[in-house]
């Protein structure tokens, strides 16, 4: 792993995935990493009837900013490796398997909230659609 992709929420578990993924790029020159946070579209039609649908978009890309340099600090302080950050507005599975595809990355490195057997064979979760969807590397981090 020399480039890996980083779907990064805020939470604790996206955290660690980065620390990780830093870990295993500490001793490789040339390493760089790509964090992403994906923003979900937005559900209900009838906002963008009362604000532009350029003004949500750009409060979405606002909020997934705050969330991706907080990482890319992270990765800057603890490591020096080049971090690229991206945000997304969509289905986070589908966006993190194509911004994989688009920036060449050689694997996922993503965190995983740990729902359990039942709530993840009801809900399906992230990284389960993530790993169908691509044929990289797929490293979950509990």
């Amino acid at each position: 792993m020399k480039c890996p992709l980083i779907p990064v929420d805020g939470s604790a578990d996206a955290l660690r995935a980065l620390a990780h993924a830093l870990s295993e790029l500490h001793d490789r020159p040339g390493a760089q990493l790509h964090v992403l946070n994906v923003q979900p579209p937005p559900i209900h039609p009838w906002p963008g009837k009362l604000v532009s649908p350029d003004v949500i978009e750009e409060e979405l890309r606002r909020e997934g900013e705050k969330i991706v340099q907080a990482a890319h600090a992270a990765a800057a302080s603890d490591s020096g490796i080049r971090c690229t950050c991206h945000v997304r507005i969509g289905h986070a599975a589908h966006e993190i398997a194509a911004c994989a595809v688009e920036q060449h990355c050689d694997a996922i490195v993503m965190g995983t909230r740990g729902l359990g057997r039942v709530a993840g064979l009801v809900l399906g979760s992230v990284a389960s659609k993530v790993v169908h969807l691509t044929t990289l590397p797929v490293t979950l981090v509990k």
